[in-house]
């Protein structure tokens, strides 16, 4: 079984934390079969690209081939468009039928995001006749994302229906966004396979407990995950209980820190900045609860991430969160209220001794290990192969 992966988002020079969830589930899945990985690095209009680059890593059953196009824009803007989206296609063509060439026809193709990767997978399709699937993480097929996809251009959304539509299967990371993806396109085969979560970092330890409860969130504090909602949820939480703490992991600004002296929360908010994968784990291992306030989401990797370290969630009701958050293991809030937030935190400091951090952890890691979610993808392409699901594809435009 040979596949080759196309990934939209991919680690790369320019964006090294971009689409890291899709790297660890390629390396997982490599594990048990070999794994060839093309990125094209998605830099956009406005960035200039100095030269044309390509890194090949190998890591035992997994090789990453990251691209780069030389690129330098005008300044002006429409044409600068116009020219990059040609420029990354005509590169993209150029590198698959290079790959092609050395290393012979894969048994399927599978798309992680379909644009603009999945553009090279319909390529691939009509010109070699090779099958793909399709994974989709994002969460702008939620109505109150920025980015929401009816709100995108008509080329994207054209693009993307054609991506989907000549796709042999879909995946999502949440049954939840999957059901809005069947009602917005004409998919053949849908299947849910969730994030996936490295537990030899996210387990449970035991640890004694702290003089004070601590909170911890783990984002890029963007508009996404809505870290100003947490700091005013918090302000209203001072006002009821003064007995907490909350560490901040991820990049933060000047913005953020000036919210929480206004609201005078120096004592009890803490930043650590950026820091290393393995050293979330060892934040979330030392705190008590997890929080997360998100305005959309799909199926966010911090969410299992903490279960898997054993911690009860406070969290918005965004995406597909419900799928892992019960009465057992956190407390879901309504997206955006701030006070139903501050509520679900002061309930989590009263009841904390009735959440199991043992089981929560051990229910959490036979969901979301990553043997677990590789065997998944290892039994939708054997059964696409091998039952013939690829028979007579006829191209949708």
């Amino acid at each position: 079984m040979k596949i080759l992966w196309l990934a939209s988002w991919y680690p790369d020079p320019h964006e090294p934390v971009s689409g890291d969830f899709i790297q660890r589930h390629a390396e997982a899945v490599a594990e048990s079969i070999p794994i060839d990985v093309i990125h094209l690095l998605q830099s956009g209009a406005n960035v200039f690209i100095e030269k044309e680059i390509t890194i090949v890593n190998r890591k035992k059953n997994l090789t990453e081939y990251i691209h780069a196009f030389e690129f330098k824009p005008s300044g002006n803007k429409l044409l600068d468009v116009l020219r990059y989206n040609i420029l990354y296609h005509r590169y993209f063509k150029k590198i698959v039928n290079e790959y092609f060439a050395s290393n012979g026809k894969p048994d399927l193709i599978h798309v992680h995001v379909p644009i603009k990767a999945g553009l090279a997978a319909i390529y691939i399709l009509k010109k070699f006749n090779v099958p793909y699937i399709v994974s989709e993480q994002s969460s702008h097929y939620e109505s109150s994302s920025p980015d929401y996809f009816f709100n995108r251009s008509r080329y994207y959304r054209y693009n993307t229906k054609r991506v989907f539509e000549n796709a042999i299967a879909v995946t999502n990371v949440s049954s939840t966004i999957g059901k809005k993806l069947q009602s917005f396109f004409r998919i053949k085969n849908y299947y849910t396979i969730h994030n996936l979560v490295n537990t030899e970092f996210f387990n449970y330890k035991s640890k004694q407990r702290n003089d004070k409860i601590r909170f911890i969130h783990v984002s890029a504090m963007g508009e996404q995950k809505n870290p100003k909602g947490i700091i005013e949820a918090l302000a209203l939480l001072k006002q009821l209980n003064k007995n907490w703490e909350c560490i901040f992991c991820g990049p933060y600004n000047n913005k953020l820190e000036s919210i929480v002296k206004e609201k005078e929360l120096e004592a009890y908010i803490h930043f650590t900045g950026e820091i290393k994968y393995e050293q979330v784990s060892d934040e979330m291992q030392s705190a008590d609860a997890f929080i997360l306030f998100s305005n959309h989401e799909n199926f966010p990797c911090v969410i299992i991430e903490s279960l898997c370290c054993g911690l009860p969630v406070v969290t918005s009701n965004a995406g597909g969160i419900s799928e892992a958050i019960n009465e057992s293991n956190g407390i879901i809030v309504t997206v955006g209220n701030a006070k139903e937030l501050a509520e679900g935190l002061l309930g989590m400091i009263i009841n904390s001794d009735k959440y199991d951090r043992k089981n929560i952890s051990e229910k959490a890691i036979a969901l979301y290990n990553k043997k677990n979610i590789a065997n998944q993808f290892l039994e939708l392409y054997k059964n696409i192969i091998d039952k013939g699901k690829i028979r007579d594809i006829d191209l949708i435009t």
